[in-house]
């Protein structure tokens, strides 16, 4: 079940990437819907984040608010699912003006909060590798929210190698996600 999610999340990334790729050609229409594909991994956040809490474990979800941890990962989640109805309406031109800047400054908060996420892991080893592999995460997502919001705030000159440069960054994390080590 655990390879199982870690696909799903590592498809859902990289399905984002690709179709935000295709988007900025300007050839393929249906594209500029890719952040409706971020509901999905809303859920893959959601569910594979604490799999021993409710739907995939026995602990209810109210019960597993008291871990901090938990509230971190569900806060993340509710956190993807937040800014891709955002986006997608920045995407199709009914948004205007600073919350434009919620996808860029999500993933900038995310990159920052993966930072600073700590596990409460005896074993320092452990520990240690849980921390190297949330860092080049926080890394990518801080430099896909820096790029985006250069797209959608820069001069031209730098707004169109951003536009390429974010769903790049975005498909390294889809890439990286098989070899994220969570406690």
């Amino acid at each position: 079940m655990d390879l199982l999610l870690d696909l799903h999340g590592f498809v859902g990334v990289l399905l984002v990437a690709l179709a935000a790729l295709l988007d900025a050609t300007g050839r393929v229409p249906p594209a500029r819907h890719w952040p409706l594909l971020f509901l999905g991994l809303a859920f893959f956040i959601l569910v594979r984040s604490d799999p021993e809490v409710w739907p995939l474990g026995p602990i209810p979800v109210h019960a597993a608010l008291r871990d901090p941890e938990v509230v971190q990962h569900k806060l993340a989640g509710l956190l993807v699912a937040g800014f891709a109805p955002t986006e997608w309406a920045v995407r199709l031109g009914r948004l205007r003006g600073r919350v434009r800047l919620v996808f860029p400054a999500a993933m900038i908060a995310g990159g920052v909060l993966l930072l600073a996420h700590t596990h409460a892991v005896a074993n320092v080893r452990e520990a240690l590798l849980i921390e190297l592999s949330h860092l080049p995460l926080a890394v990518l997502a801080v430099t896909t929210g820096c790029a985006r919001w250069v797209e959608l705030r820069g001069p031209p000159a730098l707004a169109r190698p951003a536009r390429w440069i974010w769903p790049v960054c975005l498909a390294l994390v889809g890439v990286l996600l098989p070899i994220y080590r969570e406690a």
